[in-house]
C-alpha cells in the first residue's frame, strides 16, 4: 500500500466529466481531428456550440479543417442519464500552432522495444479504450524505433518492414478511434534501437557519405538529405507527430526536418531527442514542441533521479507548446528492460510510481505511457486516470514549475516544486527523494484552500501544508487557491 493516498479510477461511472484542456491548436487549411475525452456512465451524448465553418462533430470526434486564421471559442457539452458537464475551449487556428499542452499518450519503446509490431500497437489502442484510459485525454499512439525497412516507394522514403504491413491503414484506424499517430526517425545514417551488427541496419533520413561537420554516432549524418522525402511519406500515411532522435542534437539538422514538416499537408508535433543541449535552448523553446536531454528511462529509482535532475537545466526555457521531456514512463508491464538488464528486482514500488508520474505532471513533461497494458491492476489504472492530477499536467498556461524549497544533505533529499496555473491557482509537489523519513512544512503565500489532488480530497483552509513522517521515495501533490475574504 502506498503512503500517498490515491482515489480509485472509475472511468465508466457517474456523471460525465470532460477531461480535456481548454485550448487546442491547429494550422489553417490543414486537417483537424480531436476526440472529446469524457469519463462517466455510458451512454454519453456530445454537443458543441459555435463550431467554426469546416468542422463537424461525429460522435465524440471533431473532424475537418478551418480555413480562416483566428481564435474560436466553442462550448463542448457531454451528458448522460445522470447529469452533464461542459467546458469552453479556444480553438487557436494559426500556422504551426500544435500541441499547446504536453503530449499525453502511449509510446512503444519500453513496452515492446525494437520488436514492436503494428498488431501490438493496434492492440494497445483497443486496450486503452476498453480500460477507459483514453477518456482521460490520452490521445497519442506513437511508434518508436523498430518500424523501419529499406528506402523505396512513391517518394523514395523509408518504407516499413514486414512488422508494419499497412502504415496508412494503421493511421486511418487510429484516427477513426480518436487517436493521433506518432512516428520515429533520425538524421543519422542508422537509427538507434538495435545493435550495429543488425542486418539490415535501420536507415535514417540521410544517405551517402558521412558529413564531417557532425558526430559519427551510428555512422554519422549523411550528405544526401532525405528529410523532404520522408516528411511527404509520413504525411501521406497520416502521421501527426515525429520523434527525431540523434546525439548530439543540433538546431541545424533539426531545422532541416522541421521546415519539411511545416510544409507538409498535415500538422506535425515535433520532438527533438536525445541530447538537446541547454546551450541551444533558444531554438528548442521556440521551434520544438518537446525536447529531451537525458538518458533512457527504466524502472529504477537512481535512473529516475538522474533524469529528474535534468529538468533544472531547462527550467527557464519552458513555455506554452514547448516542453522539456523527462522521457517515457516505465510503469506497468514493460517487455524491454527486464530482459535487457536481467534485474530480478526491476521496477518501482507503488510510492515510487506515484512520484515518477507526479514528476511529469508538475514539470509539464510529456506523459508517454510505455506498457503492454497486460494485467493492469486497479492501482495502475488509478495512477494513469486521475482527472485532477492530469488537469495540472494539461494546464493551458504552459508555465514551468519552480523550486520552492530544496533540501539536500547526505541521504536527505526533499524538493518542493511550485507551479502557477492558468486560473491563478498553484500546484505544489512535495517530493521526498532521499533515504530518510521527513517532516515537511510548506508555507503558502496567504491563507488558501488546499486540495489533495491524488486523493481528491479538500483539506482545511491553511497558510501551511504540513506533512509528518513522510517516507523515502514518496510524493504529495496539492492544488491551492488563495482564499478570498467573504
Amino acid at each position: 500500500m502506498s503512503y500517498t493516498k490515491i482515489a480509485p479510477a472509475k472511468p465508466f461511472e457517474g456523471v460525465p466529466k470532460i477531461n480535456m484542456p481548454c485550448c487546442f491548436g491547429a494550422s489553417p487549411k490543414k486537417p483537424i481531428m480531436f476526440r472529446i475525452a469524457v469519463s462517466g456512465a455510458r451512454p454519453i451524448s456530445y454537443k458543441i456550440d459555435n463550431l467554426p465553418d469546416g468542422l463537424t462533430l461525429s460522435g465524440a470526434i471533431v473532424l475537418g479543417q478551418v480555413d480562416a486564421e483566428g481564435d474560436y471559442i466553442i462550448t463542448i457539452e457531454a451528458s448522460n442519464s445522470i447529469g452533464c458537464d461542459s467546458i469552453e475551449m479556444v480553438l487557436e487556428i494559426h500556422p504551426n500552432r500544435v500541441q499547446l499542452t504536453p503530449l499525453l499518450g502511449f509510446t512503444s519503446w519500453n513496452a515492446f522495444g525494437y520488436s514492436v509490431t503494428q498488431a501490438q500497437l493496434e492492440g494497445v489502442a483497443e486496450k486503452m479504450a476498453e480500460l477507459g484510459i483514453n477518456e482521460y485525454g490520452y490521445n497519442f499512439i506513437n511508434i518508436d524505433s523498430g518500424w523501419q525497412g529499406e528506402y523505396g516507394g512513391k517518394y523514395d522514403a523509408i518504407m516499413p518492414n514486414e512488422k508494419f504491413p499497412d502504415m496508412k491503414g494503421f493511421c486511418d484506424r487510429m484516427h477513426e478511434a480518436g487517436y493521433k499517430c506518432g512516428i520515429y526517425s533520425t538524421p543519422m545514417l542508422h537509427a538507434f534501437g538495435c545493435s550495429m551488427d543488425t542486418v539490415p541496419l535501420p536507415p535514417g533520413c540521410t544517405q551517402g557519405e558521412a558529413d564531417d561537420r557532425f558526430a559519427d554516432e551510428r555512422g554519422g549524418i549523411g550528405v544526401i538529405r532525405k528529410e523532404k522525402n520522408n516528411a511527404l511519406q509520413w504525411a501521406e500515411w497520416g502521421f501527426d507527430y515525429l520523434k527525431y532522435d540523434w546525439r548530439p542534437s543540433d538546431p541545424y539538422n533539426a531545422e532541416l526536418m522541421r521546415r519539411e514538416l511545416v510544409a507538409a499537408e498535415r500538422d506535425f508535433g515535433f520532438c527533438v531527442t536525445v541530447k538537446a543541449r541547454p546551450e541551444y535552448h533558444k531554438y528548442w523553446e521556440k521551434y520544438c514542441n518537446s525536447y529531451r536531454c537525458n538518458i533512457d528511462s527504466l524502472g529504477d529509482w537512481n535512473n529516475f533521479k538522474e533524469i529528474y535532475r535534468t529538468y533544472f537545466d531547462f527550467i527557464d526555457y519552458i513555455n506554452k507548446g514547448h516542453y522539456f521531456d523527462l522521457d517515457m514512463l516505465d510503469l506497468g508491464q514493460c517487455n524491454l528492460f527486464p530482459m535487457s538488464y536481467d534485474k530480478p528486482d526491476y521496477g518501482f514500488t507503488e510510492d515510487e510510481q506515484i512520484a515518477v508520474f507526479s514528476s511529469r505532471v508538475i514539470t509539464a513533461s510529456p506523459i508517454q505511457l510505455s506498457t503492454t497494458f497486460e494485467g493492469v491492476n486497479d492501482f495502475e489504472l488509478s495512477v494513469y486516470c486521475n482527472e485532477e492530477v492530469l488537469a495540472i499536467h494539461q494546464d493551458p498556461g504552459g508555465m514551468a514549475a519552480k523550486p520552492y524549497m530544496m533540501l539536500e544533505d547526505g541521504d536527505r533529499m526533499v524538493h518542493v516544486l511550485k507551479r502557477r496555473l492558468y486560473n491563478g491557482d498553484y500546484a505544489f509537489a512535495i517530493f521526498n527523494l532521499g533515504e530518510t523519513e521527513e517532516n515537511v512544512k510548506v508555507y503558502l503565500d496567504e491563507m488558501s484552500t488546499v486540495r489533495d489532488v491524488w486523493a481528491k480530497e479538500d483539506l482545511k483552509d491553511s497558510e501551511t501544508i504540513t506533512l509528518a513522517a513522510m517516507p523515502p521515495h514518496s510524493v504529495r501533490l496539492f492544488r491551492t487557491k488563495i482564499k478570498q475574504d467573504s
